[in-house]
């Protein structure tokens, strides 16, 4: 019996030293809030396709090899949303070039756009024809 328990406490000891490598080894490969990850515009978005316009707002939630990871929410069709979308950056001097890809209720939007001081503006379209603009301010 004492030699089961004595095996049963190496296998978790095991257990836990490969689980903390893991942790240790992902820990180092994903810096995940970065500096970029306190950023967070708002302003005001439009559908061209049903002549619409809403609230939006963009916050930056993480930050892993020039890919943000940003939460968008909203008002769109008088109903509010909340998505997030993975955006590959790429700067040329104060210009933060944005692009990305993501699915909204089932439907598949591209869309770029930049970041110029306190400015993020862009331009999107989906699968199903909305497409449309954004202006958004960098809050304070």
């Amino acid at each position: 019996m004492f030699d089961r328990m004595k095996s049963r406490s190496v296998n978790l000891t095991a257990a836990l030293l490969v689980l903390s490598a893991l942790v240790c080894m992902i820990s180092l490969d994903l810096p995940l809030l970065a500096a970029d990850a306190t950023k967070s515009w708002s302003g005001t978005w439009s559908n061209k396709k049903f002549n619409t316009t809403g609230a939006l707002t963009c916050s930056v939630i993480g930050n892993q090899n020039k890919q943000w990871i940003a939460r968008f929410t909203g008002t769109g069709l008088g109903k509010p949303f909340n998505y997030t979308a993975l955006i590959t950056t790429t700067t040329n001097g104060n210009v933060i070039s944005l692009s990305g890809t993501t699915k909204v209720d089932g439907d598949n939007y591209q869309w770029s756009g930049s970041v110029n001081g306190a400015n993020m503006t862009g331009s999107f379209r989906s699968g199903t024809g909305n497409n449309g603009e954004f202006r958004l301010q960098a809050k304070k």
